[in-house]
């Protein structure tokens, strides 16, 4: 699309030579178009020309590098959920005054650590890292005289959304026996007022002590298998295993290939003396070349005992898994309290195994085993009922399960492991902090490079060669930076509707599934599949530059959408029937589809409205959108939880536009949009 070219001088009419002030800033614009560069590539430039920056540039350049080599050292969420166990969220009751969480242990111990970790999980639009995290909140500690402390307090201040990042408080060691987490001000960005975890640990040195306790909280959205108490301590997270970035990880163990699933497989563990244990943790398989291989030859039902006999005559269940419809453990750790149980032989023992394509296969990548803080097992022998042999054993052996490595990298303590990841959380918020430093530092040198040539006629016969060049780079890094924001939108609307599909035919499948509830379900996913197809359709529509016979202008994708989100509603839509005389680019398209979207979204599930006022009309500055309802309306004077209008701010603030919204309880929100024309409008092709 071309750039218009720049308005005459005021001063100037027919007939009559420019004035000095319009030929010069008529050398001003060339200037920065030839300058000012399209992309990343073209920023190279500014800094060569721009000497007087080179040393600030050079500075900040010297910090990015430093922090981005030390997160290469640092270990990385894996931010994706393995399991379809996600964690414990409560009702969605709104008579519920305080919601809290609380894990009670099996006996008090001294405690030093207690670690939240958010889950990823499905909103209203979108898949959420740090769904249901409050906005402020508080952790308590008790004895067992019940006697309490408050260790964390984020009561007086709202506290940034973490993300799927662990949120830590660290104490003074002292005995403890119940642990609670209170939300004062609880996640209320797109629906109900909740609160919801993935995990809560309590820590004393290495160990977990929450994997013997019991979980409780004021309510629980009780769905079967992905919300429930007792996911709260079963170490299923989004972050995937403990490990950090080491070259020459090794797989594991991996037993023969079996041609039935019930054919018995086992691996027994040998101490050097008998041990009193603790804990016994196994840790899955990841096998990176096959996407979805989470947890790789992890045994549908095995079960775990520990013995000082070699002869296992006085065996002792530590763990077993009996229900096969019980959720595989993904890339996380599985976790089994011993409770001091004397062993000097452990057995693990496989009675289903995991189907593979069209055979059966037993694996594990590390076997631990801790008399306190020591993993004895680093000190003991494998043996198994058979090993994998054959050109596939290569990267396999028994001698891999105590080495302290997986394919990912070295295993580590979960005290270091969440450490570390506190580090990378505020290295990479520091990171970001000087990249836009960096970033604002080339554009204020682009504005001096553009301010100190226009005296130079050197210079501007130099750039005005560069001008043509420079704006066919520019509409190809434009084009390429909009198809890579479409791709994402749909990746997040079309991959979020699919996570959620494939969670809802989970629950779906369960032992417990009724006739209503299946058809509940089906009519579910009904419903996100049409949501998806019409974010498709509208997407496609958007960015069609003119009307044709196959799809709708851009104008009409918005009146679809606003018929479709307030079906139902008495609506005074009124958009302009033909097309404008000057029409927007498509990423102000784009921005300007997902602000109504947002809006109208926020209207159709919150407002109860009966009636809303959509009005888009042009005016001699650009466009102005006027989006009012009749419904509850809030008080826009009091701080608000969530991220809805912050959206609305940003995406007002991406288009240069001005944003006025008033509202008050009882009387209805109006919102109304002041969108400036830019250089980029273009007329509309005939």
């Amino acid at each position: 699309m071309p750039n218009p070219a720049p308005s005459p001088d005021p001063s100037a009419s027919s007939g009559h030579r420019p004035s000095r002030r319009g030929l010069l800033a008529a050398v001003f614009v060339v200037l920065q178009a030839a300058i000012i560069p399209a992309g990343a590539a073209d920023a190279q430039w500014v800094e060569r020309l721009a000497f007087w920056s080179w040393a600030e540039l050079k500075s900040l350049d010297d910090a990015i590098r430093t922090h981005e080599k030390q997160l290469r050292s640092l270990p990385e969420p894996a931010l994706i959920n393995s399991c379809i166990r996600v964690g414990l969220k409560t009702g969605y009751t709104t008579d519920e005054d305080v919601r809290w969480m609380e894990i009670t242990l099996k006996e008090a111990a001294e405690v030093d650590t207690v670690v939240l970790v958010p889950p990823l999980a499905k909103g209203a639009n979108a898949v959420v890292a740090g769904y249901g995290f409050p906005v402020r909140f508080k952790i308590e500690v008790f004895d067992d005289q019940d006697r309490g402390q408050v260790i964390l307090d984020r009561t007086a201040e709202d506290f940034p959304n973490p993300g799927c990042f662990p949120v830590l408080a660290r104490l003074e060691p002292r005995p403890v026996k119940r642990v609670r987490f209170t939300a004062t001000e609880p996640w209320s960005v797109d629906g109900p007022d909740i609160l919801a975890l993935a995990e809560m640990l309590v820590l004393f040195g290495t160990r977990n002590l929450a994997i013997d306790g019991a979980a409780t909280s004021s309510s629980t959205r009780n769905a079967p298998r992905a919300w429930t108490r007792s996911n709260l301590t079963d170490m299923i997270t989004p972050l995937g295993l403990p490990t950090v970035p080491q070259a020459g990880g090794t797989r594991g163990f991996h037993s023969a290939v079996a041609s039935r699933a019930d054919e018995p497989k086992s691996l027994t563990l040998t101490l050097p003396e008998v041990t009193p244990l603790d804990e016994i943790r196994l840790v899955p398989v990841r096998r990176r070349d096959v996407p979805l291989w989470f947890d790789y030859g992890f045994p549908v039902l095995y079960k775990v005992e520990t013995a000082t006999r070699d002869d296992f005559s006085d065996a002792v269940t530590v763990h077993e898994v009996t229900d096969r419809f019980q959720p595989s453990p993904g890339m996380n750790l599985v976790c089994i309290p011993a409770r001091h149980t004397p062993a000097k032989f452990i057995r693990i023992t496989a009675r289903q195994l995991w189907y593979r394509k069209s055979d059966y296969v037993f694996a594990l990548a590390e076997v631990q085993a801790f008399n306190g803080a020591e993993n004895v097992a680093t000190r003991g022998q494998f043996s198994a009922s058979d090993v994998l042999t054959g050109e596939d054993a290569a990267s396999w052996s028994l001698a891999a399960l105590n080495d302290g490595l997986t394919e990912d990298g070295r295993l580590i303590d979960l005290p270091q492991w969440f450490a570390q990841l506190e580090n990378r959380r505020q290295l990479e918020g520091e990171t970001a902090a000087l990249q836009a430093r960096r970033d604002a530092l080339v554009v204020r040198s682009q504005s001096q490079l553009v301010h100190g040539s226009i005296g130079s006629v050197g210079t501007i016969s130099l750039l005005s060669g560069l001008l043509f060049w420079r704006q066919h780079r520019q509409r190809r890094r434009d084009a390429q930076r909009l198809h890579e924001k479409l791709a994402r939108d749909l990746h997040d609307e079309i991959g979020s509707n699919l996570g959620s599909i494939t969670l809802i035919c989970s629950i779906a499948a369960q032992p417990g599934a009724t006739l209503d509830s299946i058809k509940t379900d089906i009519a579910e996913i009904e419903r996100v599949a049409g949501e998806t197809a019409d974010s498709m359709r509208d997407m496609v529509d958007l960015i069609s530059p003119r009307r044709s016979d196959a799809g709708k202008d851009w104008l009409g994708v918005l009146q679809s959408l606003t018929e479709r989100l307030l079906r139902g509603t008495r609506l005074d839509c009124a958009l302009p029937a033909a097309p404008l005389t000057v029409e927007p680019d498509i990423e102000t398209r784009r921005e300007l589809y997902l602000f109504c979207k947002e809006v109208l979204h926020n209207i159709s599930k919150h407002a109860h409205a009966t009636q809303v006022r959509f009005h888009l009309t042009p005016t001699s500055e650009g466009i102005r959108i006027e989006i009012h309802d009749n419904g509850i309306g809030f008080d826009a004077s009091m701080p608000v939880a969530g991220h809805g209008l912050g959206n609305l701010r940003e995406r007002a603030t991406t288009m240069h536009a001005a944003l006025h919204l008033t509202s008050a309880p009882g009387q209805g929100t109006r919102v109304i949009l002041a969108v400036p024309r830019t250089a980029r409008w273009t007329k509309p092709a005939t």
